[in-house]
């Protein structure tokens, strides 16, 4: 009797630990066991990247990219859509764009409709559209076409005119510090423009401007070293002249003004750039297209 007990103990110990033993594997309710989701995050699955799971990249400093359609630059500016958020806003294209075979690009190769990662500091200026000037790198993530813009035409409409033909083009100035690229509207003083009227006449319209040194609103920049840097016209330039006087010359009277000293200009991928740019001195640009001239400005300290 006592053997049909020990018999029957044993028997049930067994299957106790058989029990014991199907509970420790049994999957979970998508298919996988603990270890499997092990180190998945974000929605990703195991074994899948981040690029096959569409996530936004983060650069070698961790920095998270904003993810934005380019739209137009027929503003004068490059406009942006943030794919997400909405946001509408203006950026400079930096010279750090690469297509996404890894090769660089430079901005004429970007096509309207591109999906671009943007790398930067973050900061958005308020205004309509916004302004992103702290952009570092840009990164093509999915290839577009025009038609790919159609659903934002009507935002593209609400802040785009058409350029008067009487005005002559106007002139930002790029450039990078420490922390970000900097895009500058450089003041602008006087201009000879010629243009054709509505009614198929050729027009000339001259305005006189006091010289630089005179002049009551210049804008100015901010440097802690010598910079080389890009001017970035509404039109296409054909020539650029600079000259620079010391900034303490400012306000000096007309017959005591000192001459100017001219400053080196190159062209490169047909931007020219104003070469060593120093603190401590008023730039005049002139800009000389097909149709005219136009004098700009701006002081460095």
């Amino acid at each position: 009797m006592k053997n049909r007990f020990d018999h029957l103990f044993f028997a049930l110990m067994l299957v106790l630990m058989l029990v014991l033993a199907g509970c420790s594997g049994k999957k979970d309710e998508g298919g996988t066991t603990a270890a499997d989701t092990a180190g998945t995050s974000e929605g990703t699955s195991q074994g899948a990247s981040k690029e096959e799971s569409g996530l936004p990249q983060t650069d070698a400093d961790g920095e998270a990219p904003l993810r934005a359609m380019y739209l137009t630059d027929k503003i004068g500016e490059y406009l942006f859509i943030g794919t997400e958020n909405g946001t509408l806003f203006v950026a400079p294209v930096p010279e750090e764009l690469y297509g996404m075979d890894g090769n660089q690009l430079t901005a004429d190769q970007l096509s309207v409709g591109t999906v671009v990662d943007i790398y930067g500091n973050n900061m958005m200026l308020e205004s309509y559209p916004g302004q992103y000037p702290g952009v570092s790198k840009m990164v093509v993530v999915k290839e577009g076409t025009e038609a790919d813009t159609e659903p934002y035409q009507y935002l593209i409409d609400e802040i785009y005119t058409e350029p008067d033909p009487s005005q002559p083009p106007f002139m930002d100035l790029e450039y990078q510090n420490e922390q970000a690229n900097v895009v500058v509207i450089l003041s602008q003083g006087g201009y000879s423009w010629s243009y054709t009227d509505e009614n198929g006449e050729t027009q000339n319209v001259v305005a006189d401007s006091a010289h630089i040194l005179a002049w009551e609103q210049l804008v100015d920049v901010t440097l802690k070293e010598p910079a080389d840097m890009k001017l970035s016209p509404s039109q296409p330039l054909k020539d650029v002249e600079v000259t620079r006087w010391p900034a303490e010359a400012r306000g000096t009277e007309i017959g005591d003004m000192p001459e100017g000293e001219t400053v080196e200009v190159t062209e490169e991928d047909g931007s020219f750039r104003i070469k060593e740019v120093e603190p401590g001195y008023v730039y005049l640009v002139k800009g000389i297209w097909e149709n005219g001239e136009a004098e700009f400005g701006f002081y460095t300290k």
